[in-house]
């Protein structure tokens, strides 16, 4: 009996606390655009409950969002949610006008997919010229992994953080810019999520300080001019 790879590692995903679907990522606000009121639409891949497109919605930086996800309800968000595709984004596709959406976020999905390259492709599509896509990855250069691997022989999967056993791709800062930008778009803003200050000032002055990065935000802009809004 072949096994799919894909179904047990969503299968595990589905298994996950209920916290882990349960807030805003609000740390990815220094990557929006920076106008507010403005009629911009917003497409989240594996967008959970809806808790970041409502966010999105309330703050005023897009008048229209939607979301895709296999397994999580919308619940209390479901109001300001204006579409939602309850589907597995390798085995479906939201059906949305080509080229109609400014804002595009992948955020903690594409370390769980068999191929996020061809899905980056595809969601390129749906991207307007100038549109942002922003992403968030697991940084596998981390030195807790690498100590881990390099003087005690460990590889050990856990219930979250970077070796999430759901986790089926694993990235460093310039392999996560490799696959941004693996539709044609330009990475314009890379952030590593960092813990430490004394840390993050010792590595950062001798070139080190992704080694203290537990994953990386980026932002990426997709070749041609920014289309014109006209506010209605």
């Amino acid at each position: 009996m072949k096994t799919d790879v894909a179904e047990i590692s969503m299968n595990l995903y589905n298994k996950k606390n209920a916290e882990y679907f349960s807030h805003a990522r609000t740390e990815i606000e220094p990557l929006l655009p920076k106008e507010k009121g403005l009629p911009l639409r917003a497409l989240e891949i594996g967008c959970a409950e809806g808790h970041t497109l409502a966010w999105l919605k309330r703050t005023g930086y897009c008048n229209w969002v939607a979301g895709v996800e296999p397994y999580a309800e919308l619940g209390a968000n479901v109001d300001a949610i204006d579409q939602f595709f309850k589907l597995d984004i390798e085995k479906g596709f939201p059906n949305i006008p080509p080229a109609s959406i400014d804002l595009i976020l992948c955020l903690d999905v594409l370390e769980h997919l068999i191929d996020p390259w061809k899905t980056i492709r595809r969601l390129d599509g749906l991207l307007k010229p100038g549109g942002t896509l922003i992403i968030s990855l697991p940084n596998i250069r981390n030195y807790h992994v690498l100590f881990d691997l390099a003087f005690r022989g460990k590889f050990s999967y856990s219930e979250s953080g970077i070796l999430d056993r759901t986790h089926l791709r694993f990235f460093t800062r310039a392999t996560a810019i490799e696959l941004a930008e693996s539709a044609g778009a330009t990475v314009t803003a890379v952030v590593g999520t960092e813990t430490s200050r004394w840390q993050k000032r010792m590595l950062g002055a001798i070139g080190l300080r992704d080694l203290i990065a537990k994953q990386f935000l980026l932002s990426a802009t997709k070749p041609g001019p920014t289309p014109r809004i006209e506010i209605r």
